[in-house]
């Protein structure tokens, strides 16, 4: 079960300034899109949380190892706690200035990273460069 777990998207991978086709390229195309004043954002569905492929190997191993030495009942107790423990999908909004570079970034709704009011280009309404409004809708 453990090796059908999604790997974690690194929002952080993601800087300020990048230009959006290259955000596309890496992430693919958004589930939708929406304008923030001059803003434009890209909604998508991404697991951000989660186990790293090394950890995941690890976690892999042990339960190979375990299920070998238990002649597999290890299986019966680790299946449930790996049920409960599923990643989940998140919200993630990217956002861009009229000339299509990175504004900002929130995951449900909490700011990840963003350019100051002051020095986002376009009409960034706040330091997430999400309005009221837009943020909302999600």
């Amino acid at each position: 079960m453990e090796a059908q777990r999604p790997d974690p998207v690194d929002l952080h991978r993601y800087t300020l300034g990048q230009r959006r086709i290259e955000v596309l390229s890496r992430l693919g195309s958004p589930s939708s899109s929406v304008q923030d004043g001059a803003n434009s954002c890209d909604v998508y569905k991404l697991y951000t949380n989660g186990v790293s492929r090394v950890g995941k190997g690890a976690i892999i191993a042990t339960e190979a190892a375990a299920d070998f030495f238990t002649l597999g009942l290890a299986e019966v107790v680790a299946t449930p706690g790996e049920a409960a423990t599923k990643n989940k999908l998140h919200t993630v909004l990217i956002c861009y200035a009229p000339d299509q570079t990175l504004v900002s970034i929130t995951d449900e709704g909490k700011p990840v990273m963003a350019m100051p009011v002051a020095d986002a280009p376009g009409d960034a309404a706040s330091t997430t460069g999400l309005t009221p409004s837009a943020a909302s809708r999600f």
